[in-house]
Formats: C-alpha cells, sequence, structure tokens
C-alpha cells in the first residue's frame, strides 16, 4: 500500500498537468487552470506547469501572474527553452521590445533549430527599428522551418510585411505568395495579398483573394478585415449590391471583433 501511495503522489502532478494542456488546447481556461493549479499545489516547481500557468494567465491577461511563474521557472531549470521564450514571449506582448530581446536570445542559445525564437528576434528588433538585423533574423526563421508548414507561412507573411514597409513591394508580395504556396490555408496569407493587389489597382484577383480568405479559419485576421476590404473593392469594381452586403456583415462582425 505504501509504495502504491507513493506512486500515486508521484504521477498526480504530471496527471494535472497534462490534463491542463488538454483542456487549454481545447480553450476551457477555467479547467484548465484548476489542472494546473492542482499540479502547482502538489509540485510548486514543475517547470511545464508553471509556463502553462504563465500562459493562462497571458490569455486571461494577469501580466503579474505570468511574469512571477515565468520568473520561477527559469529559477527552477536556467536550461528551459520554453521558459525563456515565453518570458519574451511576455515582454514582447506587452511592448517592452528591450527587455525581450534577452529571454529570447537565451531561447535560441538554447534550442538552435528551432525557428520561433529567432522569428520573436526578427519582431522585436523589427520593433526597436534595427531594419537589418530584423531581415537577417527573419531569413534565418524562414531557413529554420519547415518548408511547408503554417509555421513557415506565418513567417513569410510577417516578412514580407515588412519588407513592405521598407518599400521593396515586390520582394514583399512575392514572400505572400511563398506563404501561400507553403500554406494554401493560410487565411493572413490571401488578406495581405488581397490588400497588396489593391494597391497596385488589381481589384478583381484582389476580392477573389479575400473571397477565398474569408472562407478559411480565423486565426489572426478576423472577418470584420476581410468584409471592410471586400465592400472597398466591390465599389472599386462598381458592384454596388456585393460591396453593401459585405460593408452590412463587416459592420455586424465588428461588434464583436475589432477591425
Amino acid at each position: 500500500m505504501i509504495w502504491l501511495l507513493a506512486l500515486q503522489l508521484a504521477v498526480g502532478p504530471a496527471q494535472h498537468y497534462e490534463k491542463a494542456k488538454q483542456d487549454f488546447a481545447q480553450r476551457k481556461v477555467d479547467e484548465a487552470v484548476k489542472e494546473v493549479d492542482a499540479a502547482l499545489h502538489e509540485s510548486p516547481y514543475m517547470v511545464p506547469a508553471l509556463v502553462l500557468k504563465a500562459r493562462l494567465a497571458m490569455f486571461a491577461h494577469r501580466p503579474a501572474v505570468a511574469k512571477s511563474c515565468l520568473i520561477t521557472a527559469i529559477t527552477a531549470d536556467p536550461t528551459s527553452e520554453e521558459a525563456h521564450f515565453f518570458l519574451g514571449l511576455f515582454y514582447y506582448t506587452q511592448n517592452y521590445f528591450k527587455l525581450a530581446t534577452s529571454p529570447f536570445q537565451t531561447a535560441q542559445t538554447l534550442s538552435p533549430k528551432s525557428p520561433l525564437p529567432v522569428f520573436y528576434l526578427a519582431m522585436t528588433h523589427e520593433a526597436l527599428g534595427d531594419a537589418t538585423q530584423a531581415l537577417d533574423l527573419y531569413q534565418e526563421a524562414e531557413n529554420l522551418s519547415p518548408e511547408m508548414s503554417p509555421q513557415s507561412a506565418s513567417i513569410l507573411v510577417a516578412h514580407g510585411r515588412f519588407l513592405l514597409s521598407l518599400g521593396r513591394i515586390q520582394d514583399g508580395v512575392e514572400k505572400y505568395r511563398q506563404a501561400i504556396e507553403r500554406d494554401p490555408e493560410s487565411r493572413e496569407a490571401h488578406y495581405e495579398l488581397a490588400k497588396d493587389l489593391d494597391q497596385e489597382g488589381d481589384f478583381k484577383d484582389a476580392a477573389l483573394e479575400g473571397e477565398l480568405a474569408l472562407t478559411l479559419p480565423e486565426i489572426d485576421t478576423s472577418d470584420a478585415q476581410i468584409h471592410f476590404l471586400l465592400a472597398k473593392l466591390y465599389s472599386k469594381l462598381k458592384q454596388p449590391d456585393l460591396a453593401k452586403a459585405h460593408l452590412e456583415k463587416f459592420k455586424a462582425a465588428s461588434q464583436t471583433t475589432p477591425r
């Protein structure tokens, strides 16, 4: 009986943590919080559970809790790439870009083949106005990411958007097209390409890209954003009925989703 009790105590935190991960993946946030708290009650320095609690706290807009959990996780295990990465992400989402740099760099050192720390370092340097470093890091992140994957497409879209901001229009558009090749279901890539085609005066193809984007899963780009763009495009294409329909859908969608 004693060994059975010891075994139950040993696997208890892990079971709570695994259940919390499953709940979080299914967006059952309240359930995930209860499970991760149960794991940490039994094992206060369980690093994966601390990181997950930090992610849940970020999701719930509780920055003090998130930061505390991540600092504790790094203190418990300074070699945790995940803990350093999410500390960098915490600072990045709080717009503390200079503070984000060091944990992202540490995560990159600990996991040199992972594209995510490099990708977020690129966006951090972009936010800091360091264009040369950002461009190098975007390219490095592209090289590290799997060629045919949603992750690769997201990196290409961000890279393309940055190139367009630098006035490198054709280079930026090419990144959007590459993103679509690597993930044809990237709503963000189709939407960004539609916006650029609109700027180039190719309203018909822009509308086609926008309509296609609207059929794809909503992740970063909202329905409201696409309806707003399509309303403008159909107005330019002299199709007032379609323009009006999308404008009405934009107004309805924007009541719950900011443009």
